[in-house]
């Protein structure tokens, strides 16, 4: 669930297990779009990380002056290719989570 924080920061993480043997193609495509959300306005920090004790659990961690921010981000044609060529490589239901600076 999204709430409109107003100009509040948003930090959202998302963890995300690739099925048994799809974790290097679910990192190329992360890795072929994942720069490309640094230059949408709004985007201050967007990282993913790979779990050292099980390479098929992915860790994003990203960084919104906004909700307008990360509402374009999800609008955004490359965030909609990037998951549509994930989802199926994905096991199950990634766990997002949102947080507001304080």
């Amino acid at each position: 669930m999204i709430l409109n924080e107003g100009g509040i920061m948003i930090v959202l993480t998302a963890t995300m297990k690739a099925k048994e043997g799809s974790g290097n193609d679910l990192e190329n495509i992360i890795k072929g779009t994942a720069p490309k959300f640094l230059k949408d306005p709004g985007c201050m920090d967007y990282k993913v990380h790979r779990r050292m004790d099980n390479a098929d659990l992915f860790f994003f961690y990203e960084k919104y002056e906004d909700h307008d921010a990360l509402a374009y981000h999800a609008a955004t044609p490359h965030f909609k290719e990037m998951f549509a060529a994930m989802k199926p490589l994905l096991d199950g239901k990634a766990e997002i989570l949102m947080y507001k600076e304080i």
